[in-house]
């Protein structure tokens, strides 16, 4: 067993959960305003994200990805729709700690699956997923036993899930301290997050067609 490895790969889910990206934001968000079972939930998703991605990174697949526009360019696309869409519904939701009605209209699984959507259509996430794979793997060629690529990617989504976790349960008891609106406050201000990184992809999408089309 390649402990060393492992303990790269835990690390390395360390490493992409503490970043403050959207994914950081809106399972503090989710936590604060509806409670740890939703926060937990998107962090849940979100992790399975990034180990999926690790795992396709170590396989080799996203460096071939990477190398086909149009790849890139339904990345920049569906990154930009999924931000976008985030961050309006963020400014449309009526924001109420642990709300029973908003538990039941947005079940568990539905939050998971849209989480590690958000996670493996991030395409700045996809690019250092692209970049630790080719760091990690062995620089003589020789490719790394399915086996233990499997278990890695494990490690990398067990602390990329202990971060957004631990996030999640501080914003949850945040979100019982604070009057609802300041928790209005703390949703608008992440739609606004999420929109503007929604709409920076959208401009990089429309600028790499342009370019495509050699209009630019």
């Amino acid at each position: 067993m390649n402990v060393q490895f492992y303990l790269t790969c835990f690390f390395v889910g360390i490493s992409v959960a503490a970043a403050v990206g959207p994914i950081f934001i809106l399972t503090f968000n989710r936590s604060a305003c509806y409670g740890f079972s939703r926060g937990f939930a998107t962090a849940l998703g979100a992790a399975s994200g990034d180990g999926f991605l690790f795992f396709l990174g170590l396989l080799g697949v996203l460096r071939l990805l990477g190398e086909c526009e149009l790849t890139i360019l339904a990345m920049d696309l569906v990154g930009a729709i999924f931000l976008i869409n985030l961050g309006l519904r963020s400014f449309k939701g009526q924001q109420k700690y642990v709300n029973a009605m908003n538990l039941e209209s947005s079940p568990p699984i539905s939050m998971i699956i849209k989480s590690f959507f958000l996670a493996v259509a991030n395409p700045l996430t996809v690019l250092f997923f692209m970049f630790i794979g080719v760091r990690i793997l062995p620089g003589d060629g020789i490719a790394l036993p399915f086996r233990q690529i499997f278990i890695g990617s494990a490690f990398v989504s067990s602390g990329s899930l202990t971060v957004l976790t631990t996030v999640a349960l501080i914003a949850s008891r945040l979100g019982r301290a604070i009057s609802e609106d300041r928790l209005r406050t703390i949703s608008h201000l992440t739609g606004l997050i999420f929109l503007g990184i929604g709409v920076y992809f959208f401009g990089d999408f429309i600028v790499r067609v342009l370019k495509t089309l050699h209009v630019i």
